[in-house]
């Protein structure tokens, strides 16, 4: 029994093997780059962190440093210090789209700092290096074996060599060992963890290394209030590039707000439409506490309507409407060949109108010439490129419409939208299975409405009273990939988050589609803006589609 309690009394330890955890993908809009910055996951403490970023097309080449940093506080003095570089590393991106790799160094667990910098701005990524901890009841199940193992050959030795009654004694030991390891091992199934630092609580270097240690009172509850979202966006000009600023602020005590985890591989989605209803899908970079930035150009003047969707730690997603949006003044930009501004816009390519211009009656499926689909992303994630030009498709009431996309035909097709009844919306991208997972996701489809006649969408879509963002994950016929559940005509899609330290593919994996499946149910009837998005050839797609939505019982 004294070893059983030297077992239990004995401090708990890093062990070197892999970490529980898989890795994470960040999604940066980081000037006018629009990267994904993928940290692999932590077999060993100490031990190395790949860094990996990927780029997207139209991504410019570049030097970018990286560095990881501490910033988690302990009981036990450590050198260097919390909010000294640990390790820091160049990492060379290259004219094509693709994976860089850089290698840094971690030496010890809980919370970090990942910076990414391309020498004008600097993104600050929070994240968890994980320890190998003993549970209790482990402890136990260990140490119950291990003094049972140890009596067993001090027993045989008594009965052999001494009087057989005294080797009751250490078969008495033994029995209670194995009794003691035994029910430690079938009570283990039914008693609850402790409080996860890093996905319920804020975590620390103690906590990180042993969760057990600190006795937090068992909670069902670690919800956290809704936050404040404040915009600064000083005097925003078209064809200017300026900053967004998003500061974060607690509803219930005003504190500013720093404890976002990563939902569908970013920390902040933030989804601007544009007066011609372009839609630009950002991911702006952490550059303090509670404070997070991006460059942004407007293409034409006019007003520009926001939501951000994100989550906190033990409080969920929450989706937050800048209530005021911004407005843009008239500005320059450099004339394209052979173009003239008109009414006050942008000069768009030869023979493209203005967005989402229709002739008066024209039926559902017809395309509207100039509506921005094209690529989000690099090509109009920074802000400082003009956006590809595709046609806006108009479905009505149902139907299916073609178009082309950065030399991907798209086919979209859906059912007749019912007012709260589940409709589908299906994109077909080319006719291989080759898109890539972006944000975690096969797809995306942002869902703005009801929109009245207003021919500036983005001023109708400020006041909309849905903003929905529906995800697909693939469907059927599809090649297995790690990452990928198997249930009974399933097979391939992107079932679930999988488990036990294993990833999702990333967008290194080309393997998914060509059909991209959303299901959403339109609360209300109207007139709705919808934009799909999928990733192929690492360039972000985005298709404009417009859906009639009917009322219950309408014929």
């Amino acid at each position: 029994m004294v070893g059983l309690l030297l077992f239990l009394c004995a401090p708990t330890v890093s062990a070197d093997a892999p970490a529980v955890g898989g890795d994470v993908s960040v999604a940066q809009t980081l000037g006018e780059r629009e990267l994904t910055v993928i940290l692999r996951r932590v077999v060993s403490v100490p031990g190395p962190l790949q860094v990996e970023v990927v780029t997207h097309a139209g991504t410019a080449a570049g030097k970018l440093t990286v560095a990881a940093i501490p910033v988690g506080v302990s009981r036990v003095a450590r050198t260097p210090a919390p909010g000294a570089v640990v390790s820091q590393a160049d990492l060379e991106l290259r004219n094509v789209p693709g994976d860089n790799a850089a290698a840094l160094r971690v030496d010890r667990p809980g919370p970090w700092e990942l910076t990414v910098s391309d020498g004008t701005r600097t993104a600050r990524i929070p994240f968890l290096v994980p320890a190998q901890t003993v549970s209790p009841p482990e402890r136990l199940v260990y140490g119950g074996f291990v003094v049972a193992g140890l009596l067993l050959p001090v027993a045989l030795v008594v009965a052999v060599r001494a009087r057989p009654v005294w080797a009751l004694l250490p078969v008495g030991g033994m029995i209670a060992g194995v009794a003691v390891a035994v029910t430690a091992a079938v009570l283990s199934a039914s008693l609850p963890l402790p409080p996860q630092p890093g996905v319920q609580l804020d975590p620390g270097v103690d906590d990180v290394s042993d969760p057990y240690a600190l006795g937090h009172p068992l909670s069902a509850d670690f919800s956290r209030p809704p936050v404040l979202l404040g915009l600064a966006a000083g005097t925003p000009v078209a064809g200017r590039s300026g900053t967004l600023r998003i500061d974060l602020s607690d509803s219930a005590t005003g504190a500013p707000v720093d404890d976002l985890v990563v939902h569908d591989d970013a920390l902040v989605h933030l989804l601007i439409v544009g007066p011609g209803g372009e839609l630009w899908h950002l991911h702006p970079i952490r550059t303090a506490s509670a404070r997070y930035e991006i460059d942004f150009t407007p293409t034409e003047p006019g007003h520009y309507a926001l939501g951000v969707e994100l989550a906190r730690r033990g409080g969920g997603v929450q989706s937050v409407r800048v209530t005021t949006g911004f407005t843009a003044g008239p500005g320059s930009i450099p004339a394209l060949s052979g173009v003239a501004p008109s009414a006050g816009r942008f000069p768009r390519p030869p023979g493209i109108p203005a967005p989402g211009t229709v002739a008066p009656g024209a039926p559902a499926g017809t395309a509207a010439p100039g509506a921005v689909a094209g690529v989000s992303g690099a090509a109009s994630g920074g802000g400082n490129e003009v956006p590809d030009i595709a046609p806006l498709l108009r479905l009505g009431s149902g139907g299916t419409a073609t178009t082309e996309v950065a030399g991907t035909s798209v086919q979209v097709r859906a059912t007749n939208p019912v007012a709260g009844v589940p409709a589908t919306v299906t994109a077909h991208f080319g006719d291989t299975p080759d898109l890539q997972p972006w944000l975690g996701m096969l797809g995306h489809m942002i869902v703005v409405g009801p929109l009245g006649p207003d021919s500036d969408i983005a001023a109708a879509a400020q006041s909309a009273p849905v903003w929905g963002h529906a995800h697909s994950m693939g469907s059927g016929a599809m090649p297995d990939m790690p990452g990928m559940g198997e249930a009974p005509g399933e097979s391939g899609r992107m079932l679930m988050q999988p488990t036990n330290g294993d990833s999702m593919p990333d967008e290194t994996v080309a393997a998914y589609g060509p059909d991209v499946p959303f299901t959403f149910t339109f609360p209300v009837p109207g007139h709705y803006r919808l934009w799909i998005q999928a990733e192929r050839h690492y360039t972000i797609l985005t298709v404009p589609v417009e859906v009639d939505v009917a009322a219950v019982g309408a014929s």
